[in-house]
């Protein structure tokens, strides 16, 4: 079980590499309706630093449920995610059965066999593929689409989905 924070922003004007020390270990950009947001996450808490506009924080609890066999952890997770890539059917399958059984967890993510993560946001219930260019070892991805619902969007306004860089 991990705290995680994200960040999402609106891009800086001239991109450049995190500074040391205060680097998060995922930063991607989402592009959404024409715009783009650089979504940025580090499992612990983030220094507040330079960002430009942010547009939302969000701070939650995340835990890979094939690792922790305890029931009660999984109940106290705001995400969830599988580590071992699956085809689409099984993922779909497989976050469903998630989802019915921790109601507390607002986002689920696997990734998939082909590439891509496959993500449901249990208040839909939909399981939607996206993120085909991040990898599959990225489950930190699961926690920047859950910043992404908290800062007021949806996941079907998600055009595309790119790793910045990571840690």
């Amino acid at each position: 079980m991990r705290f995680v924070s994200v960040r999402v922003r609106a891009p800086l004007p001239c991109p450049r590499g995190p500074r040391r020390g205060t680097a998060p270990d995922l930063a991607l950009r989402i592009r959404s309706a024409g715009s783009s947001y650089d979504v940025l996450a580090r499992v612990g808490l983030m220094e507040p630093g330079p960002d430009g506009a942010v547009a939302g924080v969000d701070e939650h609890v995340a835990l890979d449920v094939g690792l922790c066999p305890e029931a009660r952890w999984p109940a106290c997770a705001d995400v969830l995610h599988e580590r071992r890539p699956r085809p689409f059917a099984d993922a779909a399958r497989r976050l469903g059965a998630i989802t019915a059984a921790q109601p507390g967890c607002r986002l689920a993510a696997a990734p998939l066999t082909g590439g891509g993560w496959a993500v449901t946001e249990t208040t839909s219930r939909t399981v939607v593929p996206l993120a085909r260019q991040v990898p599959p070892d990225e489950p930190l991805l699961a926690s920047c689409l859950h910043a992404w619902l908290v800062a007021g969007h949806t996941l079907a306004e998600i055009e595309d989905v790119r790793v910045l860089y990571d840690a």
